[in-house]
């Protein structure tokens, strides 16, 4: 299914993280296999609408697309909600969600989670008549074992792939506790299987730093960790492209912050709350720091280094999360990045 693509991203399809893949340069695509969970988009009338931003993200490259299980049910009295909780329906193997990706071209479905033996063989048949392969997407924390119990269960549709994830944690013993065995499981009952290693170790707290500091991440230690134990198995690398689960708000002023990552680390240039300059001096710091020449030419980048007090660049959070995810996709992909001569940085 990845046909070589090095890099497969696991992003939720909010503004910053959609903004974020849509900015990649070609090139970054081609290399990336990216796995969206779809919910409403902020505000939409219809569910029609994330699926038009994912296809203007991803233009007509593969993409598996699943549903982010985090807002079913959510209160909210929009149409696109209802037909977003409707797709959840289990009925004849979650026909409706087979339907709804079947419709949209270069769509790869993601088994869905479900307690139910049959429901799982129909989810196999419908997989088999879409006939576009099929995501078996296991993660951490999950209450349902579907790689477990697929292992018994017979034959797969072809070309299926199975997702690895550890979840997050700023733990390390967490993420490779989990999925080392979950890994074996797989391996040992399916050794020819296409596979991909994902976890996320995105920080869930900055309070600690004002100015900067580097906080390392897990996930590239984890991959590195796996693919030394099984060799001789097809796995891939992935990841949250940069991101952590959603947190409550704990309340008080957010201050300015821009965070540059690299390969196994994120370099945090945070204002102090008290003393807070704004998204352009923080920018501008980040902009002359040494880290900053590391990251290869991408969207995100340009989108710190123009950053100014007219509302060029980083103008909130939102576009610095979206800079932050495109760095740290194009580095993670391993592509040259080369920004082709009709291209220009996006701005929203």
């Amino acid at each position: 299914m990845l046909q070589l693509k090095p890099y497969v991203p696991l992003l939720r399809t909010g503004i910053a993280e959609v903004d974020a893949y849509r900015s990649l340069y070609p090139d970054i695509k081609d290399r990336t296999f990216p796995i969206f969970l779809a919910r409403p988009w902020p505000n939409a009338s219809h569910l029609q609408l994330t699926v038009k931003r994912i296809k203007e993200a991803v233009g007509d490259q593969p993409f598996g697309l699943s549903l982010d299980a985090d807002r079913h049910g959510f209160d909210n009295s929009r149409a696109a909600q209802r037909e977003f909780d409707a797709l959840f329906n289990e009925s004849r193997g979650f026909q409706a969600y087979y339907n709804f990706v079947g419709d949209i071209g270069g769509a790869v479905p993601v088994l869905q989670s479900t307690r139910s033996p049959d429901i799982l063989l129909h989810q196999l048949g419908n997989a088999e008549r879409l006939d576009r392969g099929l995501i078996v997407h296991q993660r951490r924390g999950a209450t349902i074992p579907l790689s477990d119990i697929l292992i018994d269960m017979p034959p797969l549709p072809h070309d299926t792939l199975f997702v690895v994830d550890a979840g997050w944690s700023r733990n390390y013993i967490d993420l490779e506790s989990w999925a080392l065995p979950v890994l074996e499981r797989i391996v040992n009952a399916l050794p020819e299987a296409e596979i991909v290693v994902m976890s996320s170790s995105f920080p869930d707290s900055f309070s600690h730093i004002i100015g900067d500091a580097e906080e390392t991440g897990s996930e590239r230690r984890l991959y590195s960790a796996l693919t030394q134990r099984f060799q001789q198995t097809d796995l891939t690398y992935g990841d949250w492209g940069s991101t952590r689960p959603t947190l409550g708000g704990g309340g008080g002023a957010i201050p300015s912050r821009i965070d540059i990552p690299s390969t196994h680390t994120w370099h945090i240039f945070r204002a102090d709350p008290d003393l807070d300059p704004g998204f352009p001096e923080v920018a501008w710091i980040a902009h002359h720091h040494e880290c900053f020449n590391l990251v290869p030419d991408c969207w995100g980048k340009e989108t710190v280094a123009i950053t100014d007090d007219q509302g060029a660049g980083v103008t909130g959070r939102q576009v610095a999360a979206a800079a932050r995810i495109n760095m740290h996709m194009t580095i993670q992909s391993g592509g040259s990045s080369i920004l082709p001569t009709d291209e220009v940085p996006y701005q929203d």
